[in-house]
């Protein structure tokens, strides 16, 4: 016997925000709720801030430009709560992650490959990419150039700033 499946698509229909939870229509009839209380940007706005959002991502992500937040559908079907804010994080005192995990995240910002932090740390390639997913998932980004453009030293910031004038 066979079953057609209807294809998934996770593109987003409509969005309710209500006063605890975050309600996400996707154009395959599924509807995503989560709790408000995982973003605290939009916890915090006003019902009109949340109620000014924008479908953008191609379909795949839902953007408040009241209150700078961004979520994918991608994230909200895994679970993810907002990220936490990198910014907050200073190198060498992160509770939540190991001392090995800190050593990679410090060759990350200073801009090493995963085959560099390999041979540095004397570990396999595969090691690397095992430390690499639990930072991303403990940061709650997988993008290391969002990493090393947020945890750089500030010095750096205004370095670049001043090159770009020049």
């Amino acid at each position: 016997m066979a079953f057609s499946a209807a294809a998934a698509d996770e593109r987003v229909l409509d969005v309710t925000v209500g006063d605890d939870a975050l309600s996400v229509s996707l154009r395959d009839g599924r509807v995503i709720s989560v709790p408000l209380a995982w973003y605290p940007r939009l916890l915090n706005a006003t019902p009109n801030q949340r109620n000014n959002w924008k479908i953008a991502g191609g379909g795949y992500g839902i953007h408040w430009p009241d209150v700078d937040e961004d979520l994918s559908t991608e994230g909200l079907l895994r679970g993810a709560p907002a990220p936490k804010d990198l910014r907050s994080i200073a190198l060498g005192s992160k509770p939540d992650l190991s001392r090995r995990e800190q050593q990679v995240l410090k060759l990350i910002v200073q801009g090493s490959t995963n085959k560099e932090i390999a041979s540095q740390l004397q570990v396999s390639n595969h090691t690397v990419r095992v430390y690499l997913e639990r930072i991303f998932l403990k940061l709650g980004t997988r993008d290391p150039a969002t990493i090393r453009r947020l945890l750089r030293p500030a010095s750096e910031d205004s370095v670049d700033r001043s090159s770009a004038r020049a």
